[in-house]
């Protein structure tokens, strides 16, 4: 039985505007859009959305939020006003009434780190605590008292299966003095249970003694090139440790999973993004974890119910990165490239600047790999068909990259490869046209410009007057040329592509000022905004053939929004999601009045 969606407000990511009309889905690919009335569905009795006793019953595995008895697919009975019968004695459509709620495809995240998004999702978020007292306070009251006062207590009863204290998203920015955190105020709470907590940049972590201990860290440890161990005045490790691979020390043991965990912490995952209207992810490494494996074997079983699309690290061999595109090669799991760091982030003074920070006067921090390296390994990827995607946060970091980018270019051709540079916080304005030059995606996370207030953004006392306006861009970029996919950078903020959209709309922070928006040039219409999470993404992926779009041929998947994300931009954060499907079986039903 083939599934129709109604609505007065569907946008396919093609046009600028949404219309009304019909999507029928056949098997797990659009069959059918239709703009306007049409005749081809009169007498199918419409099943208004939320659900009605004639729907069809689905049994759905997922969490507590998903309604199993509200889908509508074709391999269960059917409850109809007569009584029960059999699916085969019913009309060849089921039509699904969606009012006026915004229909578009399925949700792209083009930027996510998968494995520590799937942590986060079972573990607490320390983003509102407002000292290290609080978030060491935090930690104790999830893992030891079990009690509901942390950030997204929800998720207590997802628990790890580990001895590990694990939290994420804690911000010094919030702090008193915007003080560095210590062992000493996790050592209080947790004496003889490790603890590792990551910063809401996903750029440092937070330890406790027995950590260090168990790693194997003392003041005789050595600090790693391109990393920072904060030391005390006696050269003893504080517990901050700065950058990937001062991180990786304490990473590669704390976050040592079993098969089972893996799969357990990736079906959290895709439970939280199908409510949230997501049907396909960009997974980024970052300090090499990478799940692809873990994927595989939720493939083959028929469990993975998301298009997963990997960038291991670009340290790897070329020879590997070729086996795994050959290997990977599905429409749910693909290999789509490597991932490098060019530099940190601004924010912590290790983002890559062609001047210097303006309250750092003389320093612009320096590239986390060596620039002939760094060109070395384009022109190899680039020789060979793999596409790059590298973190370049500071100017000079974002200079870098596309010289190394334009390099291979110069030296092999032009060549259908999405190369994409990720975050773009600060751009040189000589280098805004060289993004479109060089095919060069705009792979960038409007939700990052937000905090709480502008007046204590953190930019302000780092960047003068004209790099502010040079910071965090987003129309500019795609009137100069470049494609513009948007993500999240989950879990650095939440798996919120509602945020996102909001964010790109009308640059507003945390307490909705300024009311014009930061940087208003840089503002998007939503109809872009929503592009930029479905087709754009579709093309980085190299997937706008079967995904992005609502086009017949185009695999089934949609997100329903729970209102007309059109109409009223100041209340938009209030949408939820209403209906995922994925690849043509509805795997997500909020049952929204």
């Amino acid at each position: 039985m083939n599934i129709v969606l109604k609505s007065s407000c569907i946008f396919d990511s093609i046009g600028s505007e949404p219309f009304a009309g019909y999507i029928e889905i056949e098997g797990n690919k659009i069959k059918e859009v239709v703009r306007g009335e049409t005749d081809k569905y009169n007498g199918i009795s419409a099943h208004p959305h939320p659900k009605t006793e004639a729907c069809i019953k689905t049994e759905i595995p997922l969490e507590a939020k998903v309604h199993p008895e509200s889908g509508f697919d074709d391999r269960s009975e059917v409850k109809s006003e007569e009584g029960t019968g059999n699916a085969a004695t019913q009309p060849p459509y089921k039509l699904i009434d969606l009012g006026d709620r915004t229909v578009t495809p399925g949700l792209i995240d083009s930027h996510i780190h998968l494995f520590l998004g799937s942590m986060h999702a079972a573990t607490v978020d320390l983003y509102e605590a407002n000292s290290q007292e609080e978030a060491a306070r935090m930690l104790y009251d999830f893992y030891e008292k079990g009690s509901a006062s942390a950030e997204r207590s929800h998720n207590s009863d997802r628990s790890l299966p580990t001895d590990w204290v694990i939290g994420f998203r804690w911000c010094n920015y919030r702090w008193p003095g915007e003080a560095l955190p210590s062992k000493e105020a996790l050592d209080k709470y947790f004496p003889d249970r490790p603890v590792i907590a990551f910063n809401n940049e996903l750029h440092a972590v937070w330890v406790n003694s027995k950590t260090m201990e168990l790693c194997g860290i003392d003041k005789d440890t050595p600090t790693p090139q391109g990393g920072i161990i904060e030391r005390d005045e006696n050269g003893e490790p504080t517990g901050f440790f700065l950058e990937q691979p001062a991180m990786e020390m304490v990473t590669r043991k704390a976050l040592d999973a079993s098969p089972e965990l893996e799969e357990k912490m990736i079906k959290i995952f895709m439970d939280v993004a199908h409510s949230k209207g997501i049907t396909s992810v960009g997974a980024v490494h970052v300090m090499r974890i990478m799940k692809h494996k873990a994927c595989r074997r939720l493939e083959n079983r028929g469990e993975l119910k998301m298009r997963v699309f990997f960038a291991p690290h670009m340290e790897m061999d070329i020879r590997e990165a070729l086996e795994l595109k050959k290997e990977y090669a599905s429409d749910k799991l693909r290999f789509m490239g490597l991932k490098g760091f060019v530099d940190g982030t601004p924010l912590g003074y290790t983002g890559y600047m062609v001047e210097p920070y303006k309250d750092r006067p003389g320093f612009r921090s320096e590239p986390l790999v060596d620039p002939e390296c760094l060109m070395k390994k384009s022109r190899e990827c680039y020789k060979n068909g793999i596409a790059m995607r590298l973190h370049a946060c500071g100017d000079a970091a974002v200079r870098l990259a596309l010289d190394a980018y334009e390099a291979a270019r110069r030296e092999y051709g032009e060549k259908d490869i999405r190369n994409a540079i990720e975050h773009i916080e600060v751009i040189h304005e000589d280098d805004i046209p060289r993004l479109a030059a060089t095919n060069t995606v705009a792979s960038i996370q409007p939700s990052h410009i937000v905090i709480d207030s502008l007046d204590i953004h953190p930019a302000f006392l780092m960047l003068d007057d004209a790099r502010i306006k040079l910071s965090w861009m987003g129309k500019t970029l795609q009137e100069n040329g470049a494609v513009v996919a948007f993500g999240t950078d989950y879990p650095i903020v939440d798996l919120d592509p509602v945020d996102t959209i909001y964010r790109a709309v009308t640059r507003r922070m945390g307490n909705d000022t300024p009311a014009e928006g930061w940087n208003p040039q840089e503002k998007f219409t939503v109809a872009e905004a929503i592009t930029n999470s479905t087709r754009t993404p579709a093309y980085l992926m190299q997937m706008e053939d079967r995904l992005g779009t609502l086009e017949p041929g185009k695999l089934a998947d949609i997100n329903v929004f729970s209102r007309n994300i059109f109409n009223d931009t100041d209340s938009m954060l209030s949408t939820k999601t209403a209906m995922t499907i994925f690849d043509g079986e509805i795997v997500y039903d909020a049952g929204l009045e």
